[in-house]
């Protein structure tokens, strides 16, 4: 089963989410395997343990909430830690998955908040784990890998704030070593009213802050194009 951070403001629902959509795709790839998914706050992508593997989900949206002045911020540069184990013998897996936060910018002495996810990159997300496990456990070689990338729901400006990111500061965002750069181009649609069409969703949240509303978009009213290695200008930091 999916846990989560004690004291979590709608931690039932978030669990359910997780779950069913987590056993739905284990089941269907592996119906003969028993799999669970667990969050872990202390989960390193460093020294794990014995015939356990790993997968960065990087560049994942999604939004913060600070837990002091109700601020809240998209970001296109979440990191999602995950450790994976099958063992053969008992028919069971294991995944372990980490969340990592950032900071909000306007609160001094501000903690790393965990961010809420729309139901559709947690699909898209889980996606890409099940494939990670299917390779990585099975040993299964996949011939068609491309998946789709989690949706960048909204323009999240500048470059990405280093200085209030958790995995930054824990020396392993990929962005803390490298020179910026965006694989995502966030396109606004064509009309108002494509904006405006779109069902209201749920929030699905890891932090233990009060859920909020958003509009989630389909993929035809905002378009993610690839630009992997090209530089964007400077401009004020954002998430």
């Amino acid at each position: 089963m999916l846990l989560l951070k004690r004291g979590c403001k709608g931690e039932g629902e978030n669990m359910k989410t997780w779950q069913r959509m987590f056993d739905q795709k284990m089941e269907w790839e592996k119906p003969n395997d028993t799999w669970s998914l667990t969050v872990e706050d202390n989960l390193s992508p460093r020294n794990p343990e014995r015939r356990w593997h790993l997968y960065q989900q990087r560049k994942a949206f999604a939004r913060f909430q600070c837990s002091c002045c109700t601020r809240h911020w998209p970001s296109a540069q979440v990191l999602i830690l995950f450790h994976m184990h099958l063992d053969r013998s008992q028919r069971q897996g294991q995944v372990k998955m980490r969340v990592y936060g950032q900071k909000c910018k306007k609160c001094h002495g501000a903690k790393f908040e965990t961010p809420t996810f729309s139901q559709e990159n947690i699909e898209r997300i889980l996606d890409k784990l099940v494939l990670k496990v299917r390779e990585k456990c099975y040993r299964e070689s996949i011939a068609n890998r491309d998946l789709a990338d989690p949706v960048v729901e909204e323009d999240v400006g500048g470059p990405h704030d280093t200085t209030r990111c958790e995995a930054c500061a824990l020396g392993i965002c990929y962005l803390k070593i490298q020179p910026y750069s965006s694989s995502y181009g966030f396109v606004r649609p064509t009309s108002p009213a494509a904006a405006s069409q779109p069902g209201q969703q749920n929030p699905i949240s890891f932090g233990n802050k009060t859920p909020f509303s958003f509009i989630s978009h389909t993929p035809r009213s905002y378009l993610v194009s690839s630009s992997e290695g090209t530089q964007i200008p400077t401009l004020p930091l954002s998430r």
